[in-house]
């Protein structure tokens, strides 16, 4: 691994170096503290659209504190799966900071896969009710299946209430269809029964041009954070306005969502997650929106970069 050469590391390798479930949660957490402090550039994501409904984005971050500069190219196509290929696919490269040579390849799908739900889980694990043990995921699909690790990590008894499928049109087939990721995991008959009595309501439905936003005011009693990570596309703008603490992970790109058509008359965010996190939260109702900033993956394929250099793994391929 010297300048001549860059190294690409396949989907398997990623998924093998990968930091287990805490791992990236506090990786992720670390960045978000850095946002916040300064510490990282990370401009909005922009795209292009080839097709109706799909797009490709870029998402560059350079993490000052721990020197990494990379980009993710990504792409969501919605039609893909009824070709037996991927929804979302995408890679991401790394560059030397000192000189801006890429220095490394990787395949995006793993990364991608985890980081949301690890960024849930700080949202979770500093912005949730005291004593939570409640989570309901309304939408559980791939994103949704990959919040259950996450809680299961932060509390390990916690009840977990799942509704709906990829397209929240009705209650999931046999859960034992989803994996073994949802042992344990109870289905709902409808989306009000998941959400009421739970301290934590995870939206990762969809996202399509006609938003369901389907969650109620009504549903959520007592201290519940809600953690919509589907953008708008669950959560109305009546819970948003009526909630007490409102934050997301980046306010630049919110309000370059904003300008497309995203957050309908949604109130302005309280805070960054990053700055929440220096803070105790208040009130009983809270919202935690992630839009997936390039900067936790950035984090992530770090970390992944160094454990690949201690043990020499990856493709060397020739400039």
């Amino acid at each position: 691994m010297t300048p001549e050469t860059l190294t690409y590391l396949d989907r398997a390798t990623v998924g093998r170096l990968l930091p287990d479930v805490v791992g990236r949660m506090d990786a992720i957490e670390r960045t978000y503290r850095a946002m916040a402090d300064g510490g990282v550039e990370n401009p909005p994501k922009i795209g292009v659209h080839p097709r109706p409904d799909s797009f490709l984005h870029a998402m560059p971050a350079h993490l000052a504190g721990d020197d990494v500069t990379a980009v993710k190219w990504v792409s969501a196509y919605p039609g893909n799966p009824a070709r037996g290929l991927p929804y979302i696919s995408g890679l991401i490269v790394l560059n030397d900071s000192d000189t801006g040579l890429p220095v490394a390849v990787m395949d995006g799908a793993e990364i991608t896969a985890v980081r949301t739900a690890a960024a849930s889980g700080v949202s979770i694990r500093h912005l949730a009710p005291e004593g939570w043990d409640r989570v309901a995921i309304l939408g559980y699909g791939e994103q949704g299946r990959a919040h259950v690790p996450v809680v299961r990590a932060l509390n390990p008894d916690a009840t977990i209430t799942v509704y709906g499928g990829r397209r929240l049109r009705g209650p999931l087939p046999r859960l034992e269809s989803a994996g073994a990721e949802s042992a344990g995991v109870e289905l709902a008959d409808d989306a009000r029964a998941a959400v009421e009595g739970a301290d934590v309501v995870v939206t990762a439905g969809p996202m399509r041009p006609d938003p369901s936003r389907m969650l109620e005011r009504a549903w959520l009693t007592g201290r519940v954070l809600v953690v919509p990570v589907d953008f708008d596309g669950y959560v109305p703008a009546e819970v948003v306005n009526a909630s007490d603490l409102f934050v997301t992970d980046d306010g630049g790109q919110f309000e370059a969502y904003r300008a497309k058509g995203h957050f309908d008359r949604w109130r302005e965010p309280d805070a960054s997650l990053g700055e929440a996190l220096t803070r105790s939260p208040r009130g009983d109702l809270r919202v935690s929106c992630s839009l997936g900033v390039g900067a936790i993956d950035a984090a992530l394929a770090g970390e992944i970069w160094r454990r690949a250099r201690a043990e020499g793994a990856g493709v060397p391929l020739p400039r």
